[in-house]
């Protein structure tokens, strides 16, 4: 195990968020799956529990982690259509923004059938919720972002080497969003999760 990925960072919230990466999956039964950026190795371990048939692999820059594939995220060593799921959470924030659009030309290359990523945000986030409003008012239930009136500027150096944070002046969630449209994908999702909203998934199916 890697020394970063310790028990301090396996806090509540983050196992909770491999759920929700597992819950996505499930949701399209996917023959082969691959997670980039292989972290404290949870997703492969409960990817394969919960996706016996699934041929799972991971991929990663650091050769000491062990990933089944040592390589850059944005010249990934895989044929056109090679898998049919892609998962990518807490990662893309540690490339420059300018290269954020060629990653998800690579993924869509590689992926035929839906891509997983998540990515920090710090923008206002509401939600409420009470018996019954997930049926009258799913909006709600999920929670709703809205752009900060005095966005901060971003520190590489003060943030956990991030290069960018949605809601950061400059990165409102539109931009990114903008960004994904390009590549026209079939459906786009996203949202935060409640129990810790600084994460935030976008599920583009292919």
């Amino acid at each position: 195990m890697h020394p970063h990925y310790n028990s301090n960072y396996l806090y509540r919230e983050r196992w909770i968020s491999f759920v929700y990466q597992i819950d996505l999956l499930q949701q399209i039964q996917p023959q082969s799956a691959l997670e980039i950026g292989v972290g404290p190795g949870v997703l492969r371990f409960m990817g394969s529990s919960t996706l016996p048939k699934c041929h799972y692999i991971n991929m990663d820059l650091d050769l000491s982690l062990n990933p089944n594939i040592c390589a850059d995220l944005r010249h990934i060593p895989l044929c056109d259509n090679s898998i049919e799921a892609l998962v990518c959470c807490q990662v893309l924030e540690h490339i420059p923004f300018d290269d954020f659009f060629e990653a998800l030309v690579e993924f869509k290359r590689v992926c035929s059938k839906r891509i997983i990523i998540s990515l920090p945000d710090v923008s206002p986030f509401f939600f409420l919720r009470f018996p019954g409003l997930r049926r009258l008012i799913p909006k709600l239930w999920r929670g709703y972002s809205c752009e900060s009136l005095f966005p901060q500027e971003h520190s590489f150096e003060d943030h956990g080497q991030h290069y960018w944070e949605i809601g950061k002046k400059n990165f409102p969630l539109k931009r990114i969003l903008n960004e994904i449209n390009k590549l026209h994908f079939k459906k786009i999702d996203h949202f935060r999760m409640v129990e810790r909203n600084y994460w935030h998934f976008f599920v583009l199916d292919v």
